[in-house]
């Protein structure tokens, strides 16, 4: 590859050259990533190349606008099954093969001896990926993942750094960065056109409007460019779904909330709030009547709760204090009116 190619320029012969292509974002993956992956999957379906998403966090909210059932959290792909036969005692003549309807037979003839089931195994070979696109990823660390478990997965691949951060460390054998873009899908459009004019879709369209709306925050980040305005409005000429987006981005449905208590009540009209006792009303006898259990439909409010409470516990303290004196002044009334009557015998 000529050294005097941009990074774009670059990035497209990769491209075109590959034949089974592997996308990858980052750890939990923005809408900006998620909508230029949808997006390069499909650009590179339409160019008749293998293009596989492999994303093994959950999906951001821009999923609802997508069909992401090719979207994989494992990578997934062509890989040779390699048949090994020891020959240590015994050196092979012929080899051959046959398939018989769902069933391949492999012959191997000896020159000398016999082979056994014990000197054969087998094992899965690489992956045959030839080419690797990382979208939207600064640093190496924060690729999915599936790079962490798997570190020697890509060794050997080209890998395509298609970044607009600042702080993007470069890591891939071609780093396509424009800090001066919006987002990951701004940039998208001009790759696309360097691989083939006119393969923007009403499909890729609506991917790339997505990512470059959410990435700007509709358009109202001091990232916003007039180039990004003029993008977004080439991608809606090109058929973009803008209503069915911002239905989507726009629709709020948090998790349903746990049923929380009904509101207060007022009391019925026709049922009087109990008074506080009196003075009169605390000496004085209550028939035996039994309890009505509250209705466990009205509800009641903490702090009404504790208000009453405090209202019935000061009317029972004044009655206390009022009861009192009454029981000590009856007491000398009573003795009064003995003596007086004692006298009244003594006279006759």
């Amino acid at each position: 590859m000529q050294n005097d190619l941009t990074p774009k320029q670059q990035a497209s012969e990769l491209i075109k050259q590959a034949h089974n292509i592997v996308i990858v974002t980052g750890r939990e993956p923005s809408n900006d990533q998620l909508a230029a992956a949808i997006a390069t999957q499909r650009a590179l379906n339409k160019l008749q190349k293998q293009a596989s998403i492999v994303i093994t966090d959950a999906l951001p909210k821009s999923a609802e606008l997508f069909d992401t059932q090719f979207i994989s959290t494992d990578i997934q792909g062509v890989r040779d099954f390699v048949i090994s036969v020891a020959m240590h005692s015994v050196m092979v003549d012929k080899l051959k093969y046959n398939v018989e309807g769902d069933r391949l037979d492999v012959t191997i003839t000896p020159l000398n001896g016999n082979f056994k089931a014990s000197d054969v195994s087998f094992e899965q070979g690489p992956f045959k990926f030839d080419l690797v696109i990382a979208l939207g990823v600064p640093q190496i660390i924060k690729l999915d993942k599936i790079v962490e478990k798997n570190p020697t997965i890509f060794d050997g691949l080209h890998l395509i750094n298609i970044d607009y951060h600042r702080i993007n460390e470069e890591y891939g054998s071609v780093n396509y960065i424009d800090q001066n873009s919006s987002s990951v899908c701004e940039m998208l459009v001009s790759l696309f056109e360097s691989l083939e004019q006119g393969m923007v879709d009403e499909s890729i369209a609506t991917a790339l409007y997505t990512g470059i709306t959410t990435a700007t925050h509709n358009f109202t980040t001091p990232d916003t460019t007039a180039k990004s305005m003029t993008v977004a409005a080439q991608m809606l000429a090109a058929g973009a779904k803008q209503q069915e987006i911002v239905k989507v981005l726009q629709s709020n449905n948090p998790p349903k909330a746990t049923a929380s208590p009904a509101p207060y009540s007022k009391p019925n009209p026709t049922t009087p709030n109990p008074k506080p006792p009196t003075a009169a009303s605390a000496t004085a006898k209550e028939p035996n009547t039994e309890a009505v259990a509250p209705d466990p439909s009205a509800a009641t409010s903490i702090k009404e709760a504790i208000v009453q409470a405090q209202i019935a516990a000061e009317a029972e303290s004044a009655a206390v204090k009022t009861a009192e004196p009454t029981a000590k002044t009856e007491a000398p009334a009573a003795e009064a009116s003995e003596a007086q009557q004692n006298g009244s015998k003594k006279k006759i």
